[in-house]
């Protein structure tokens, strides 16, 4: 089984580590651009990002089954559309993702909001926009699971100037509205949210309800850092959502 898995904005690979022993499987779970000690060069806009993902998936010698975290959900869910009719995603899971904005205002909003954090991530450096980034109510209930010092020591060893650009570049304000296009998958795709993320379980049973063969679960007592908080709940979820008949 061919399985590639995405992470979100800070994070790395390894965030899937947990999950891929949870389910028993190998995973492709590259470093995105931009993250990590030592980044890949950040791709100028959002269908840049897109392509890069598209040629990784042609390198498979098998159709994938394309996960993704947050940011890196967002990034699967526009590189599934892109390879709709392609044969080479086998199926997509979304953890705490969303489809876009709906309007022109949200996203020059959120772009603009974005370009904000991306300045203040280099002028005061990562270890003071994480602090920030961190205490921000989205990760209170991973701040509760595991503490702020563990959320901080875990993000610690990015670069702020690679980090900014990929803010910039794959940002929620950056990227499309997918909604129009989520008819034309016709792969099996899951979405996940956490109970106490109020705002992604909505989208998650939003993407679900407009995909032909979409599916929503949610994660009990778990908020927005599922990687995180719920790694064994979300690998037994994708587990059963792949193989259906070893449900007991």
């Amino acid at each position: 089984m061919n399985v590639m898995a995405l992470h979100g904005f800070l994070g790395e690979g390894a965030d899937w580590t947990r999950f891929a022993e949870a389910a028993g499987v190998e995973l492709d779970a590259p470093t995105l651009p931009g993250h990590g000690p030592q980044p890949r060069p950040v791709p100028p806009h959002f269908t840049a990002w897109v392509a890069w993902l598209c040629e990784r998936l042609r390198l498979s010698t098998s159709p994938v089954h394309l996960l993704g975290y947050s940011m890196g959900g967002r990034l699967a869910l526009a590189t599934a559309l892109a390879e709709a009719h392609s044969g080479r995603v086998a199926s997509l899971t979304l953890l705490g993702a969303t489809p876009g904005l709906l309007t022109p205002k949200e996203r020059w909003d959120r772009e603009h909001a974005d370009r904000e954090r991306a300045v203040r991530l280099e002028s005061a450096g990562l270890a003071a926009f994480l602090d920030e980034w961190y205490r921000t109510p989205l990760f209170a209930p991973a701040r509760q699971a595991v503490g702020h010092r563990t959320l901080m020591e875990r993000r610690r060893h990015g670069q702020s100037a690679a980090l900014a650009s990929a803010l910039r570049t794959a940002g929620t304000g950056v990227m499309p509205n997918l909604r129009p296009g989520l008819c034309q998958l016709r792969i099996p795709v899951l979405t996940l949210a956490g109970t106490l993320d109020d705002k992604f379980h909505r989208l998650g049973r939003e993407l679900a309800g407009g995909i032909p063969r979409g599916r929503f679960a949610a994660v009990a007592d778990a908020g927005h850092s599922l990687l995180l908080e719920a790694p064994e709940t979300c690998a037994r979820l994708w587990t059963e959502f792949i193989n259906p008949e070893d449900r007991s």
